[in-house]
């Protein structure tokens, strides 16, 4: 459940900090500010002609991922897929959400974002459809493979187009504002349906309306789910349509840098290989998430809708309060506090299990929820910090291929070393151990994000040259 997320004013990035004076760091800090100002009216003008778009983009789009990220992995587990399969199925969502980010973002660098949008968009429409009718294991593992890729599409060019129209100094704060509005409002409906189901399971359930036995099973309950996300993304093409471009290019005039100056920057390559260690831990427990959902507390649709609404308001509401203090304090500290606060996400689903309470649940949405809503406003910010203007598109999708790839490795083992201990001890005592143990490793890789550097460009003061 718990999900997976640039600016500097110059078409090339060389840190030579190091071999400054203080007073040369100083002259040179005061040059980038100039540079990072000097495109302030053109992005807010692009801001001001897009924002009503931006908020109705935000809320389809988060609609659409959340109707589906929040109901595949019970549905696949409600139609018979084993552990194994369903690691598989996350691991293969997880690496090919990641590894096209990297060039899809520089092909928005290159080409602009409104028609990679687009593709992305659909993509992510046209390949849900089938959920709503089929539910056959090689069409979950094709839909998860194209829908990843509908992800990998738009994740990137998106945190680009937020890029384009936002300062560094108010960066962080508008990305949470406009990402929580759209969680939140994608929560409200989704708690409605979530009521609608309710009402007709448990109070409502065969009685008498207009001729009509009130009956909704599970599995048209979950067709609805996938419409609505369909439908959604669809309704994101729309806007996108009418949206207008925010990165434009002049492909005579203007000389895109290429990606690899991003594996010159000593500050980005580490900051990549901390991340990516931490995603290995992150991606071990989600296998076993719709296991606990389903297999050990037996939710039904309305509960799931709960515990998934309930997770993005904790969501929400931590964007709202994580742009602020990224843009005050920093993103360094809150990417500490983000990844302490997400190494007891695990252990906190421990007394609902014990209890074989649903409803304890909530702890655990309320520490992930927390947790990943300060770590997606502080990563988002602190990559489009680091980047080249002409590269945040790129740099963004670099990110997202590495962290892809180490979350492929860590949900696709996990879904195996399940499968193994299932075959030997109780479902209670697996769900207990696995979820001690990938906390303590979550614990010892949170502990890199300590080292890396401050990308706030008032807090820090990296040499940034142009070499146009």
């Amino acid at each position: 459940m718990e999900d997976n997320h640039q600016e500097r004013s110059s078409s090339d990035l060389d840190t030579t900090s190091n071999q400054l004076t203080n007073m040369e760091e100083d002259e040179a800090f005061d040059d980038n500010e100039t540079l990072y100002e000097k495109y302030a009216s053109e992005r807010q003008q692009l801001k001001d002609d897009n924002k009503v778009l931006f908020w109705f983009i935000s809320i389809f789009n988060w609609t659409n991922q959340n109707f589906f990220n929040q109901f595949f992995s019970a549905f696949a587990r409600l139609v018979g897929v084993s552990a194994t399969i369903l690691g598989f199925l996350m691991s293969i969502r997880n690496l090919l959400r990641g590894l096209f980010q990297g060039m899809i973002g520089r092909l928005s660098d290159q080409f602009g974002r409104r028609t990679i949008l687009i593709i992305g968009f659909f993509l992510s429409f046209i390949i849900t459809i089938p959920l709503i009718f089929f539910e056959s294991t090689i069409l979950l593992i094709v839909v998860s493979i194209v829908q990843a890729f509908a992800v990998s599409v738009v994740v990137p060019t998106w945190n680009a187009v937020l890029g384009d129209v936002t300062q560094p100094k108010y960066r962080a704060a508008f990305i949470g504002k406009i990402a929580s509005i759209g969680r939140l409002i994608s929560v409200i409906f989704t708690l409605f349906v979530a009521l609608i189901f309710f009402l007709t399971d448990e109070v409502f359930y065969g009685q008498q309306l207009w001729g009509w036995t009130i009956d909704i099973p599970w599995r048209i309950q979950y067709s609805i789910a996938f419409g609505i996300s369909s439908f959604n993304a669809l309704l994101c093409i729309i806007c996108v349509f009418l949206m207008k471009e925010t990165r434009k290019v002049d492909s005579e005039n203007v000389k895109i840098p290429k990606i690899f100056v991003a594996f010159q920057d000593k500050d980005f390559v580490k900051f990549l290989v901390i991340n990516s260690f931490f995603g290995i831990t992150m991606s071990l427990i989600w296998p076993l998430n719709p296991i606990v959902l389903i297999d050990v507390l037996d939710l039904s649709f309305p509960q799931v809708a709960i515990m998934s609404a309930s997770f993005a308001i904790f969501i929400g509401a931590a964007q709202i309060l994580g742009g602020k203090l990224a843009d005050m304090l920093g993103r360094k500290p809150l990417a500490i506090i983000s990844v302490a606060t997400l190494v007891f996400f695990p252990v906190s689903m421990i007394p609902a299990i014990i209890t074989n309470n649903w409803s304890l649940l909530i702890i655990s949405r309320f520490v992930g929820g927390i947790g990943t809503g300060l770590n997606l406003v502080a990563l988002n910010a602190y990559v489009l910090d680091i980047a080249p203007r002409d590269l945040m598109g790129g740099y963004s999708g670099l990110r997202q291929v590495l962290y892809g790839v180490a979350t492929f490795i860590g949900s696709f083992a996990a879904g195996f070393i399940i499968d193994a201990l299932l075959k030997s001890y109780t479902l209670y005592s697996v769900t207990i151990a696995f979820s001690i143990t990938v906390s303590c490793l979550r614990a010892l890789a949170a502990f890199g994000f300590i080292f890396i550097t401050e990308s706030l460009p008032a807090k820090n003061k990296r040499q940034i040259k142009d070499k146009t």
